[in-house]
C-alpha cells in the first residue's frame, strides 16, 4: 500500500480516516510495498469521453550497490498491467486499470532529487498499437456494437452489457488504430466510450442510474466539498437542423429539425429559459463526407443534446471526507447550492490527486435543467439522510 502523508490533523479522529492510494502492478496486480515509501505524487485524469491518463512520480534513491531502488526493482516497465485504487482503510475503490505507458526516469546534479515518473493509461492503451485498413459491413450490415466488440476482443476487454448498438446504415473503412476509429464511432453516435476494470461502456449519457454519493456544500461536519462553481451559460442551441439530401432525383432537400430527447435533470428544462424570445437558438449542420441521411440525423441529435447541458459545475472534493471514487459518466447529487443549482448532475470529467496534502478529487459537472427534484433511485433524499445521520 502507498501510505502518503494523511489529513489526520483536519479530521476528527472518531469521524473518518484519511484515503491512501494502492498501487497495484503485474499480471496479478501484485502490491509495490517496497517502494510504496518513495511515492511522492499519484495524479490522475478521468473522463466520460477520453482516455483515463495520469502519472505517478517516485523520489528514487541509489543503493550501495549501485542500483535505483525504484527503477531496477524490476516492478515497472512498459506495457506492464497496473491499477490504482484509493484505498479507504476498510474498503477499495478502483480509479484506473490500464498500463504503464512510459518511463522517466531523472538523475540531477542534487541525487537527492532524482525521481522516476510513470505515465500511465486505462486499458484503451492496448487498442493504439496497430494501425488497420478493413471495410466493416461490405458483405453484410454490422452494428457499432458488434464492430466494437471484434476490435476489443484481442485486447482482453468485454463491451459493458448496458452498452448500446449504434448505427448500422452503411459499410464502414477503417484506415486507423482500434481506438481511433472506435472513438469516432462513438462521436457519430453521441456516444461515451468508458473503459473500466477489463470492460468498455459504448453508449448514450446514462441518465436514469442510481446516483453516487452525494456532493456536500456548508454541510457542517459531513461538508466533503472545498469549493463549487457554476456557469449558467445561454450561448449554446436549443434546437439543431440537419439539411439532407432529397430521396429522389431533382426533389427538394428536406430539413430535419432535432431538439435534446434525454431526461432532463431538474424540475425545469435549460432550454425553457428563452423560448418566449421570438428568436429561437438554432444550429445548423450539413454534409460530413459520405454520410447517411440517418448518420446526419444521429450527428444533429448528439450535437443538441451535448448542448442542452448549459450549466456546468468545478468543484473540489476532500476525497478522504467524501469517501468514495467519484466516476465520470454518472450522476451525482449536489446538496447546498440552493433550489436553482442543487439537485442532480452528470459527472463530465474528474482528476485524482495523491500527494503530502491528502486525496483531493477536482471534478467538472453538467446539467441539463434547473431546480430540485427527486430522482426515481431517491438520490436527493439519501443526499438528506447522510446529513441527518451526522448531526
Amino acid at each position: 500500500m502507498t501510505s502518503l502523508a494523511s489529513l489526520g490533523a483536519l479530521l476528527s479522529p472518531t469521524f473518518r480516516n484519511p484515503a491512501s492510494c494502492l498501487i497495484e502492478v503485474g499480471n496479478n496486480y501484485e502490491s509495490i510495498d517496497t517502494i510504496a515509501p518513495l511515492v511522492a505524487e499519484v495524479s490522475i485524469q478521468t473522463a466520460r469521453t477520453e482516455a483515463a491518463a495520469g502519472t505517478i512520480i517516485i523520489e528514487d534513491r541509489r543503493g550501495s550497490d549501485g542500483k535505483w531502488i525504484a527503477a531496477d526493482s524490476g516492478l515497472f516497465s512498459r506495457w506492464l498491467p497496473i491499477r490504482i485504487s484509493a484505498d479507504f482503510g476498510t474498503y477499495q475503490e478502483v480509479i484506473l486499470t490500464g498500463y504503464i505507458v512510459k518511463l522517466t526516469p531523472e538523475y540531477p546534479g542534487n541525487p537527492a532529487e532524482s525521481k522516476l515518473t510513470l505515465d500511465i493509461q486505462d486499458e484503451s492503451a492496448a487498442l493504439n498499437r496497430e494501425q488497420m485498413r478493413r471495410v466493416w459491413g461490405e458483405q453484410q450490415p454490422m452494428t457499432d456494437l458488434a464492430i466494437l466488440t471484434e476490435l476489443v476482443r484481442p485486447a482482453g476487454i468485454r463491451p459493458d452489457p448496458l452498452s448500446a448498438t449504434g448505427q448500422s446504415s452503411r459499410s464502414l473503412s477503417q484506415e486507423a488504430t482500434p481506438i481511433q476509429f472506435l472513438r469516432e464511432r462513438a462521436t457519430a453516435n453521441g456516444y461515451e466510450m468508458i473503459f473500466r476494470e477489463g470492460e468498455v461502456y459504448f453508449g448514450p449519457k446514462r441518465l436514469d442510474g442510481t446516483a453516487q454519493s452525494p456532493i456536500l456544500i456548508y454541510a457542517g461536519r459531513a461538508t466533503n466539498c472545498r469549493t463549487f462553481n457554476l456557469e449558467d451559460n445561454a450561448d449554446s442551441p436549443d434546437e439543431v437542423r440537419a439539411d439532407l439530401a432529397p430521396r429522389e432525383e431533382g426533389a427538394t432537400p428536406e430539413v430535419v429539425s432535432v431538439t435534446p430527447n434525454e431526461p432532463v435533470l431538474g424540475s425545469t428544462s435549460a432550454a425553457q429559459e428563452g423560448s418566449n424570445l421570438g428568436t429561437p437558438s438554432v444550429w445548423r449542420v450539413g454534409a460530413e463526407g459520405d454520410e447517411t441521411s440517418e448518420e446526419r440525423t444521429a450527428r444533429a441529435q448528439a450535437l443538441v443534446n451535448e448542448h442542452a447541458f448549459k450549466i456546468r459545475g468545478t468543484g473540489e472534493l476532500d476525497g478522504s471526507i467524501y469517501g468514495h471514487v467519484l466516476q465520470p459518466g454518472g450522476l451525482v447529487s449536489v446538496d447546498g447550492a440552493g433550489t436553482r443549482y442543487g439537485g442532480l448532475y452528470y459527472v463530465d470529467k474528474v482528476a485524482h490527486q495523491f500527494s503530502s496534502e491528502g486525496y483531493t478529487e477536482t471534478f467538472e459537472l453538467m446539467r441539463n435543467a434547473t431546480g430540485e427534484t427527486d430522482s426515481p433511485t431517491g438520490a436527493l433524499s439519501s443526499a438528506a439522510s447522510a446529513l441527518s445521520s451526522l448531526f
